[in-house]
């Protein structure tokens, strides 16, 4: 009775003076994110665009958002991490790492779909959206969303198109996220009567955003199977094994 009693005084003081912290790892195009999160408040926030470097940039990147904060890895207390879907070696370095600091800390870890990440910045609005992220070979994996307060939920399948498709799909007002480039913008620009092109910074997803996603998530008591956890791949655009 004695060793139950100081394990659960050891518990809640460790709940009461040691900020839980968890961070978001988001590689699922070139646009790559993190952040630490508390729980309260984004203690650091690191979005930036690689040149196909993930592997490279992504780990160092981690230790430096840790130690500028001061925060040890055994400190930390949960994962999250994008699915995709989105570039086939990016999600998997992005997942490889999640999961490298999940099973070195035996930490819960959170998946989220990126597409999810996007359209939870965005503004809620009564026309529905089209929400976009590069997966290679000039093409994008999209879907339409609606907004019902307080968030868009997803209303058609996800699907994998060139940039022209996709502007023959509207035929109604609707608003347009994603990565979108230069000359992408031109082709949806024709389309002007009926699309409206989001500012290019709501345009990327956001690493704090994914943080309080998962978070949530954790908080919901809907933690992954850190084994089972994979990417959405584009070519089956579902969760597959490893």
């Amino acid at each position: 009775m004695a060793n139950d009693t100081n394990n659960c005084l050891k518990s809640c003081r460790k709940l009461c003076l040691e900020p839980e912290m968890l961070v978001a790892i988001d590689t699922s195009t070139q646009w790559i994110g993190l952040a630490l999160y508390d729980g309260v408040q984004i203690l650091a926030e690191h979005n930036w665009r690689s040149q196909n470097y993930h592997t490279i940039e992504l780990v160092p990147a981690i230790a430096d958002m840790l130690a500028k904060c001061q925060v040890k890895p055994s400190q930390l207390t949960g994962i999250g991490v994008a699915l995709g879907p989105g570039s086939f070696t990016g999600l998997r370095i992005g997942l490889s790492a999640a999961k490298g600091l999940a099973l070195g800390q035996n930490l819960p870890i959170a998946g989220v779909p990126s597409l999810e990440v996007l359209v939870a910045s965005q503004p809620g609005l009564r026309r529905p959206m089209i929400a976009m992220l590069k997966v290679g070979r000039g093409r994008f994996a999209w879907a339409r969303f609606r907004y019902s307060r307080p968030s868009w939920g997803q209303i058609t399948e996800t699907q994998v198109d060139d940039i022209k498709t996709i502007a023959a799909s509207i035929t109604s007002p609707v608003y347009v996220v994603g990565e979108i480039g230069a000359e992408d913008r031109q082709v949806m620009g024709r389309k002007w009567k009926t699309s409206q092109l989001a500012p290019a910074s709501l345009c990327v997803r956001r690493a704090s955003v994914l943080a309080e996603l998962a978070w949530q998530k954790l908080q919901d008591g809907h933690a992954d199977d850190i084994v089972s956890l994979s990417p959405i791949y584009v070519h089956t655009l579902s969760n597959v094994p490893d």
